[in-house]
């Protein structure tokens, strides 16, 4: 696998794990706005506390917005930047 895609694979089978619409598992790719998911808050809660376990990151409460985590490949951004 290309290192430059190794954090939106491990963000993707996150998001994917978390999901119990199988359509939308199998449609879920890098640029998929998370918002059209149907993700309530609770659920990007631990998605987030998954994700900064898994690259041992924490991320500011400012960063978590919209802009910076809207696809994988934003969140995937936002995480390379705390590395």
């Amino acid at each position: 696998m290309n290192n430059n895609y190794d954090i939106e694979e491990k963000i993707k089978k996150i998001v994917s794990s978390r999901l119990k619409n199988k359509e939308k598992i199998e449609s879920l790719d890098y640029d998929t706005q998370l918002l059209s998911l149907g993700i309530d808050s609770i659920l990007a809660l631990s998605i987030l506390v998954e994700i900064e376990d898994e690259f041992h990151v924490e991320i500011n409460d400012e960063d978590l917005n919209m802009d910076r985590i809207k696809n994988i490949s934003n969140f995937a951004d936002l995480v390379r930047s705390y590395k």
